[in-house]
């Protein structure tokens, strides 16, 4: 298994808290893309998929939802939203995400 940056698992820590504190409830997170498979550098983008029943239908809105909160924690950050019954593997992203990435709310 892949070990994932402190630095990177403390600003996911961060950006759950600001999640929580602005009524989104994270139900799961995945770290995914080069930070997940170890491959990742400086400039390196944080894929985040965000599991949460606090969030609509509306992928494109909540992005940038996410995108905003995210914005004073770290610019790397790029979130992914899902509601749990979207998260299926059905969905050919959700299913790349469950196969490639790190459940990674487990560490809090």
């Amino acid at each position: 298994m892949v070990k994932v940056d402190s630095l990177i698992l403390e600003t996911i820590r961060k950006f759950i808290t600001k999640l929580d504190e602005n009524g989104i409830h994270v139900e799961a997170i995945y770290l995914f893309g080069s930070c997940a498979k170890g491959n990742d550098d400086i400039f390196s983008d944080i894929d985040l998929a965000v599991i949460s029943s606090d969030l609509t239908n509306n992928r494109f809105e909540e992005r940038i939802r996410l995108m905003k909160l995210s914005s004073g924690i770290d610019s790397r950050i790029e979130p992914v939203p899902f509601r749990p019954e979207t998260f299926v593997d059905e969905d050919p992203l959700a299913w790349e995400i469950k196969k490639e990435g790190l459940p990674v709310k487990h560490f809090y």
